[in-house]
């Protein structure tokens, strides 16, 4: 089990105050060589380099978590997937971790540039490395987790309802006005999971869920090739989710994704050969909901981002590219969330410029509209037939 001692504690503190930190969307990372106590404590050499991780108090709800703990969820991981890093020790506030030694995949390799196909190989068996996983190897689920391990219309649901709960529910109080004048509204992924339609089953196993280009490390000694970091997102449930958030969140060329798809089919096929039955029909129904899931985080941080930017000396020029950033998300999500008017890019300029702030000393969420009432679940993700087949306006559900 990962150490807990006050030696572990002094030690997370030395990394705030020295070490070399580098900033995520959810947590502040620091590299750093294990000093002697500490060391002693983890059964590691002295000077070994370790990521201490420590999450950010600050950071806004706008992601879906299985487990609230990633060091959990590395523990039971130990001897069925080598190459994950491991939890070596935690305290209330922070976990330390192996660390990684490489190049994060995205200097190399930017978003939206041609991936080699070697390493697209190597991604596709990381993801399938992770579906032989299963239930009894991992840490308790939530209870409103489908019973079935293998009915992926009952995943996809739980997944839309752990979005609007996790995602849109809490940040709706600041963020409902903004959202609703954008064209959202707050029922949009309740009523996306009463219309998931029936869909191949498939065998659910472990999934990373947020397989992208800052989550990869090209290791210094090549063997493997690459590792997943960043564990935290980890689910449980149908594989081809696990492929869906990859080619939304990795950001390949157009050209690029029929290769990817068929690499993940082939590498799937020699660990679990279900996981890609069903998958021309299906695919593009998890695409669709992570497009669809991903407009509350996009838009969120967008606008928060404006009251915190640090160019304050070219205003219109950040509102511009906060715009057309909103503009982007609400493009790819206007099927799924059944959007019926768009607003053009100088409308949510518009919609945006409230939210600029030249400090953020006395700043509050500005109210673009007020936001309906609460709001009131309708669905039992565990309910077979209590919903329809067909989503209209929404190829992907029909």
């Amino acid at each position: 089990m990962p150490v807990e001692d006050d030696g572990i504690d002094e030690f997370v503190c030395q990394a705030q105050r020295s070490g070399a930190a580098s900033s995520g969307h959810h947590n502040l990372n620091y590299v750093l060589p294990l000093p002697e106590r500490p060391a002693q404590l983890i059964g590691s050499e002295q000077g070994t380099p370790v990521l201490v991780r420590v999450p950010r108090a600050e950071a806004a709800s706008v992601v879906i978590r299985t487990w609230r703990n990633e060091a959990d969820l590395l523990e039971s991981l130990k001897g069925l997937l080598p190459h994950a890093p491991r939890c070596l020790a935690r305290t209330a506030t922070a976990t330390v971790l192996t660390y990684v030694a490489g190049t994060p995949f995205s200097r190399v390799c930017p978003d939206g540039k041609p991936v080699d196909s070697l390493y697209i190989s190597d991604m596709a068996h990381l993801l399938a490395q992770t579906t032989a996983v299963r239930r009894e190897a991992l840490p308790p689920l939530p209870g409103y987790w489908p019973r079935d391990d293998q009915d992926s219309r009952s995943y996809l649901r739980t997944l839309a309802l752990s979005a609007d709960r996790q995602i849109r529910q809490p940040n709706w109080p600041a963020y409902g006005g903004l959202l609703n004048a954008l064209g959202i509204a707050e029922d949009a992924l309740v009523r996306l999971a009463e219309h998931v339609p029936a869909m191949t089953r498939r065998p659910y196993g472990l999934l990373h869920a947020d397989l992208h280009r800052d989550n990869l490390v090209i290791t210094d000694h090549g063997n493997p090739r690459l590792i997943a970091v960043d564990w935290e997102l980890a689910t449980y449930g149908d594989p081809l989710y696990d492929l869906a958030t990859h080619l939304v969140r990795m950001r390949y060329p157009e050209s690029q994704k029929a290769e990817v798809i068929a690499a993940w089919a082939g590498a799937v096929a020699s660990v679990t050969p279900a996981a890609a039955d069903g998958l021309d029909r299906d695919l593009p129904r998890y695409i669709a909901f992570e497009q669809a899931q991903s407009a509350f985080p996009d838009i969120v941080r967008t606008a928060s981002s404006l009251a915190w930017s640090p160019h304050q000396e070219d205003l219109d020029k950040v509102l511009h590219e906060a715009a057309l950033s909103v503009h982007r998300a609400l493009e790819d999500a206007a099927e799924p969330l059944r959007l019926h008017a768009i607003p053009n890019a100088d409308k949510v300029r518009d919609l945006l410029r409230p939210w600029q702030a030249p400090s953020p000393d006395n700043w509050s969420p500005p109210r673009t509209v007020q936001p309906v009432g609460p709001h009131h679940e309708k669905l039992d993700p565990d309910a077979q037939d209590a919903v329809g087949d067909g989503q209209a306006g929404c190829p992907a559900f029909a």
